[in-house]
């Protein structure tokens, strides 16, 4: 795990940090969706991809003043390294608008489960990871079945729409394994990654935002929306809260792991199924509180064994330096 903590001290900021990461994480992620939904449904704005490079110009705005005021530090990367990442990172989210506009919302969501296993088998494979323990993959499997009894149904299948969704699978599982290998190997923390790559992703995608939204939508924000104050301010609340959406994904991909990102991307769905049908959903299926309740057990129980991984990993050190004393 990246950043593994090599003292008590450690461990307990490290836990304070990722559960701030991820409460930070959760109420922007639920926040960002809400006005999202306002944009596209109360106020006719339908152009996803024009939208998220005005969240990464921004997120490079605010970044940029907290570095002019010292807040955080500002560290180069390599020029080809920040390029190859933002084309990347730009791609995947165009498969992704993709696959969502293609698929029924079971593929797309089950597509979404296939993410945390191609993860593990891709740093297996082509990084060299080793493979977690038997327990903690018994932990994913039971979380990701309860995922999947909660919210894939009737799948249907479509040969374009088949082939966005896979390539969708593939490139977030990349671009989250090079989003925490690329902070170890150039010494960067994840703000400073992100201060490196946001510019050139914006850029990126002011060009082809409004061209895919084009082909994709047949309308262009720039001249053929028709703007209002109300519609106007959504669009700056989605961009103040992109920044904490970006910060927050980089930051506990770059302290945890790629895979751990991915649970805790699952808990947040737990977390808003279950308080949807809670709260909202009266009638919800058996099969669904099933399936909340199995993955939310998985979630439990993957963040337990990790814990408790570290906590063997950080004894097996104290015991090795006490050994060479």
């Amino acid at each position: 795990m990246a950043g593994e903590p090599r003292s008590v001290a450690d461990l307990a900021r490290f836990r304070m940090e990722v559960a701030a990461g991820m409460g930070a994480s959760i109420f922007a992620a639920v926040f960002i969706v809400l006005l999202n939904k306002a944009l596209f449904a109360t106020y006719g704005f339908t152009f996803p991809v024009t939208l998220t490079g005005w969240h990464m110009v921004f997120t490079s705005a605010t970044l940029w003043t907290a570095c002019k005021l010292k807040v955080i530090e500002y560290k180069k990367m390599p020029l080809r390294a920040n390029f190859y990442f933002s084309l990347l990172d730009s791609v995947t989210m165009g498969f992704q608008n993709l696959s969502l506009g293609n698929n029924s919302v079971s593929f797309y969501q089950m597509c979404k489960l296939l993410v945390a296993p191609c993860t593990v088998a891709i740093q297996r494979v082509f990084f060299g990871e080793k493979l977690p323990s038997p327990s903690v993959m018994l932990s994913l499997l039971v979380l990701l079945t309860g995922i999947g009894f909660a919210t894939v149904t009737d799948v249907q299948l479509n040969p374009l729409g088949t082939f966005f969704g896979v390539m969708s699978t593939g490139m977030v599982c990349v671009v989250s394994i090079l989003t925490n290998t690329m902070q170890k190997a150039h010494d960067v923390n994840s703000f400073q990654m992100l201060l490196n790559v946001a510019p050139m992703e914006g850029l990126m995608l002011l060009v082809l935002g409004p061209i895919w939204d084009q082909w994709v939508v047949g309308k262009n924000a720039y001249v053929d929306y028709q703007w209002t104050s109300e519609a106007f301010k959504a669009v700056l609340g989605t961009c103040a809260l992109a920044v904490l959406v970006n910060g927050a994904t980089f930051f506990l991909i770059g302290k945890t792991s790629p895979v751990s990102y991915q649970v805790m991307g699952h808990l947040k769905t737990v977390l808003v199924l279950g308080g949807g049908y809670m709260f909202f959903d009266s009638d919800a299926s058996a099969a669904s509180l099933f399936g909340v309740g199995l993955a939310f057990t998985g979630c439990i129980l993957y963040a337990y064994l990790k814990d408790r991984e570290m906590k063997r990993s950080l004894a097996a050190q104290q015991q090795s330096g006490a050994g060479e004393k």
